[in-house]
């Protein structure tokens, strides 16, 4: 006898948010490089110097361990290997700079011409993730040794050198015959050197733009700043006066996110930074929003729908983000961060494992220093 209970509904497979991300292409990942872009906008961006970089210094990043240059201080070394052979460890403690003096120079030259201090970044990514090697905690730079230390530090600048391309939909698929190839070992890397100055982080806004359209605006820093909110009608003007004027109808793409500082100052009232050009891309962060809400705002000319820039309100568990650094994951070694992600039985796997290298190292050290006493 056939039953008449409805049969139950099947669950539609579960969609990612690169599933309804629209596609991102390469060429896209290369409007966006700040060396492609600043020629065009160069007045609106605080003062920057762009410097060419030779495959000898990009060697050198890739390398593993840090090599410092001696001429600023004496050579410093730090690697994750204690069994090289003395001939190995003599060639890893020389000058890395005597395979690209003349570019050395030149990072150090345009230190100095940008007043002694600058901020430094790759073609996508500053080494925001790797401040914690340095004694004030910021990107500042007075030396080239500054510099290299942070790239060296960085997984922002990793990703930059070995990732830029990576989930872009013609990654791999041929170029056509009558366009230049577009492959990671193609691109051409450049420093990028902005001259040092101090940014209210209150300050910084991080705007979404799709179809020619301004969707929203966000807060970048994760705190809450009280005289923000009276202040919103303005900071959205001045955002946007300041893309409909100068990004609308300029930047190659139609859609892109960008980065502005607004000075509190009186002398600079109501003038506004561009600081860098991201891709509307997964890899972005969209911080006080969602990628899928960003996705779901309408974005046609036709839409006459008010641009929503979000703050952090005072109670929101954003403005206690002092709790867990930023960027922390940066400081843990990979298997760490890993496990965490494959959750609690490879936590306790790492942690098992752990246990037994510490034991191993103690009874070790233990072992030494009973020889060392009875010698």
């Amino acid at each position: 006898m056939a039953s008449d209970a409805p049969e139950s509904p099947t669950l539609a497979p579960a969609r990612t948010l690169r599933d309804i991300f629209p596609p991102v292409r390469k060429s896209h990942i290369l409007n966006c490089s700040y060396p492609k872009w600043h020629a065009t906008y160069r007045s609106l961006t605080p003062k920057t110097r762009i410097i060419p970089l030779t495959p000898e210094f990009l060697s050198y990043l890739r390398e593993d361990g840090i090599v410092l240059p001696s001429d600023e201080e004496q050579i410093t070394t730090l690697s994750d290997s204690e069994d090289d052979d003395d001939d190995d460890e003599e060639e890893g403690h020389s000058d890395p700079t005597t395979r690209f003096p003349e570019l050395h120079q030149k990072i150090k030259d345009t230190i100095s011409e940008l007043g002694g201090r600058v901020a430094p970044k790759l073609n996508w990514s500053s080494p925001k993730d790797a401040t914690f090697m340095t004694a004030n905690n910021t990107s500042e730079c007075r030396t080239a040794s500054d510099i290299y230390l942070l790239f060296k530090s960085s997984d922002f600048i990793t990703h930059d050198l070995e990732h830029a391309f990576d989930e872009c939909i013609d990654e791999g698929v041929p170029a056509p015959d009558d366009e230049p190839e577009l492959e990671q070992k193609n691109i051409q890397y450049s420093l990028v050197l902005r001259k040092w100055f101090q940014i209210n982080p209150s300050m910084e806004f991080r705007c979404f733009v799709r179809g020619r359209r301004l969707l929203a605006v966000t807060q970048r820093e994760l705190n809450h700043f009280d005289f923000l909110e009276p202040m919103k009608r303005e900071l959205l003007f001045c955002i946007r006066e300041f893309f409909d004027e100068n990004l609308k109808h300029t930047f190659p793409d139609d859609s892109f996110v960008f980065d502005v500082y607004i000075p509190l100052t009186e002398a600079e009232k109501r003038k506004t930074w561009l600081i860098d050009i991201n891709p509307f891309a997964p890899r972005t962060d969209s911080i006080l929003f969602s990628w899928a809400e960003l996705l779901q705002l309408p974005y046609d000319e036709e839409a006459r729908l008010p641009v929503e820039l979000r703050l952090v309100k005072q109670g929101d568990p954003e403005a206690y983000s002092f709790a867990t650094p930023q960027y922390s994951t940066s400081k843990l070694p990979q298997e760490v961060v890993q496990a965490g992600l494959e959750g609690d039985e490879a936590i306790w796997e790492f942690a098992a494992r752990w246990k037994e290298i510490v034991g191993r190292m103690e009874e070790k050290s233990s072992g030494g220093e009973k020889t060392g006493s009875a010698a």
